[in-house]
């Protein structure tokens, strides 16, 4: 809390007078990050003309996130603050996996993802994906870098799915992307 207190400049009193401890600071600010997320992927679902260009607009957002987040988090966040842990837990089961079958399911009306995609099984598998990206154990930091780590499983996944269709969109957006770097 000192730390806390000195980074803002504030005192711990005043900190105390609106939050319990460390314990709420970071379960407020895990909450405040669900809602921005929330309201991320709706502004998405609005501009998007399809789940192709959602995707590749979300992963814009991927890179800006996981560049802003140390991958230990997750795991620091599940050892000390279970309650904050379970609520990441809830979101992700209650909101992250229901977008992800949505989209799923957009792009296989689409036209863009194969009709004969098991929904179900494959959403559940990209939600682990994102977490698994964070495990330092597998991808140590030192050695990989989590932005690289998590646009490559999505980029795969993606691959997975598409029809000849989407993988010509898929591909088209890429390439314009590509040429804006450059």
């Amino acid at each position: 809390m000192d730390d806390i207190a000195s980074e803002l400049g504030i005192s711990k009193k005043t900190i105390y007078l609106h939050f319990e401890d460390k314990d709420d600071i970071v379960h407020q600010l895990m909450l405040s990050e669900m809602e921005q997320d929330k309201c991320d992927w709706e502004a998405l679902n609005g501009s998007s003309q399809n789940v192709i260009e959602k995707t590749m607009k979300s992963m814009d957002i991927f890179k800006q996130t996981f560049t802003e987040i140390n991958p230990s988090t997750f795991f620091d966040i599940k050892k000390y603050y279970p309650k904050t842990w379970e609520a990441f837990q809830e979101h992700k089961q209650n909101y992250i996996l229901g977008a992800i079958r949505q989209d799923l399911l957009e792009g296989i009306e689409q036209g863009f993802f194969r009709p004969d995609v098991k929904v179900d099984i494959l959403a559940k598998m990209r939600l682990e994906q994102i977490e698994l990206g964070f495990d330092p154990q597998i991808f140590p930091p030192n050695k990989f870098s989590i932005v690289e780590v998590e646009l490559t499983m999505l980029d795969h996944f993606i691959r997975g799915v598409l029809t000849e269709k989407g993988l010509e969109v898929y591909q088209a957006y890429q390439k314009q992307i590509n040429n804006h770097a450059t």
